[in-house]
């Protein structure tokens, strides 16, 4: 079982509720829990960002703060208010309420006695830690000049020229995606202001929205700003929004 209290949250856990600032659930099993967060995904983002909703939920060894955007939970240790969010599903939240943490059994004295000593690396795992490394400071470089943060709002500044504006919309158009299996999450744009996110579900889009947007750039990047979902990047012929890169898939459907 899991005590469950929840913040700015109304009773179908889908909607935020500024009167509903505490509010003591009780005990859920696995399924109740399940349900809960389930349904706090579909929190509307604007009401999301005004209110910021959140469930803390304390199992057998673990309590975690958990928030949500865009249809994505992100886990906050509840005893480590300075540990990062980390992105879980529901089955992983579960299974991090109840487990406890990993440890590493000591090996017996005469066990330890007949190891022979350890030996330096292989070469090829020394070169193949040295690429894994390159690549992570690449991504973290890649993240502090072309991703803006969650929490930070670029300054915007909007393109006014009305010629520059719809040659540009025109060429934006289209559908965006980080991939096309289940999961995926695509991005659609059209040449007249409207943006459509969601989620490539099993049988069709979930977690669909839209929105409008106005063209505009920051920091030297062409931009859409959005009023209720944020700045999406244009980096090359990609979108990047929260820190996933989309592709262009094919033109705009048209409206």
């Amino acid at each position: 079982m899991y005590n469950v209290t929840t913040f700015h949250l109304g009773p179908d856990g889908r909607r935020a509720s500024a009167s509903s600032e505490s509010a003591d659930r009780g005990e859920f099993n696995a399924a109740e829990l399940t349900v809960l967060l389930d349904a706090f995904t579909e929190i509307d983002p604007v009401d999301n960002e005004e209110l910021d909703p959140h469930i803390l939920a304390a199992g057998r060894v673990a309590k975690l703060i958990i928030r949500t955007s865009r249809g994505r939970l992100q886990v906050y240790d509840g005893r480590d208010h300075a540990a990062p969010a980390v992105e879980m599903t529901v089955p992983a939240i579960l299974e991090r309420l109840d487990q406890l943490p990993e440890s590493v059994s000591p090996l017996p004295a005469d066990a330890e006695a007949g190891q022979p000593p350890p030996t330096a690396p292989h070469r090829g795992i020394a070169f193949a830690m040295l690429l894994v490394g390159l690549a992570l400071n690449g991504y973290i470089l890649y993240s502090v000049f072309y991703v803006e943060s969650v929490n930070k709002k670029p300054d915007v500044k909007l393109i006014t020229d009305s010629d520059e504006l719809k040659t540009r919309q025109g060429v934006l158009a289209g559908v965006y995606a980080t991939g096309g299996r289940v999961g995926d999450r695509v991005i659609e744009v059209s040449p007249t202001g409207n943006i459509r996110f969601y989620e490539i579900g099993a049988k069709g889009p979930i977690n669909d929205t839209t929105d409008t947007y106005r063209m505009g750039r920051h920091d030297g990047l062409l931009c859409l700003s959005t009023p209720g979902s944020g700045v999406v990047d244009l980096v090359g012929e990609t979108l990047v929004y929260f820190k996933d890169v989309y592709q262009k898939r094919r033109p705009s459907p048209k409206e």
